[in-house]
């Protein structure tokens, strides 16, 4: 029951900041308004992803070591592409209701990051410096 009731408040978070979002006005159809919410939910994960994945490629042991010979450019033009492969990647580990409870919640979407950043970074890591 506790589930149902969340799940249903969840979906109504949805719609109602699909409904602020929407710039169509009259006429908006319900695709719209999830599609529109699936973009605010999608760029909220993204945003904490990028932090979350700058925090935790700094506590690499691997990003340490690689990154010991690297000027300070290097470095952050490196981090940008590994925390680049991070936001891309880290939504495929994700499902829609994670990524609506992420968007409201943010005791969940601390752990749902962090999850989510630890499931990509070490091989967006590897792939970045090969």
């Amino acid at each position: 029951m506790k589930t149902i009731t969340k799940t249903t408040a969840i979906i109504a978070s949805l719609f109602a900041l699909a409904g602020c979002a929407s710039t169509g006005g009259v006429g908006v159809d319900a695709t719209t308004a999830i599609g529109t919410a699936n973009n605010v939910g999608m760029a909220v994960f993204q945003t904490a992803v990028d932090q979350t994945c700058r925090v935790q490629l700094t506590n690499n042991t691997v990003w340490r070591t690689a990154s010991i010979a690297m000027t300070d450019q290097q470095k952050i033009t490196l981090q940008d592409n590994v925390c680049g492969c991070v936001s891309q990647n880290a939504v495929k580990n994700v499902n829609i209701v994670d990524l609506a409870t992420a968007a409201t919640n943010p005791t969940a979407r601390t752990q749902i990051v962090t999850q989510a950043v630890a499931n990509t970074l070490q091989t967006c890591v590897v792939q970045a410096l090969s």
